[in-house]
């Protein structure tokens, strides 16, 4: 009886290490962040933003638009722009044809 305890208690202790074990293995749920896109002129990223380019600027590369995510913009006097430390950081960009 006191081996069927003891071995019961070691399979005990298994089953919930292992719970633990897997638990920590599986990948943490990634929040979506979201984006914008700012219109350029001359090379400067404008304050100007469009909710899908690719009518404007349809081919990759830069000098059209650029897209950030919300961690990289901030609203200013009503007007969401992109901080400044971050406008080469750009997602993603677009050219003109």
């Amino acid at each position: 009886m006191k081996k069927y305890i003891i071995g019961m208690t070691v399979m005990a202790m298994v089953a919930i290490t292992s719970a633990f074990t897997l638990a920590d293995k599986q990948a943490p749920v990634k929040m979506l962040d979201t984006t914008y896109w700012f219109l350029m002129d001359n090379g400067q990223v404008t304050t100007t933003q469009v909710t899908d380019p690719s009518s404007l600027c349809p081919l990759t590369g830069d000098g059209c638009a650029r897209e950030y995510n919300q961690s990289q913009t901030e609203i200013v006097n009503g007007v969401r722009q992109v901080k400044a430390g971050q406008i080469d950081n750009e997602i993603d960009k677009r050219a003109k044809p």
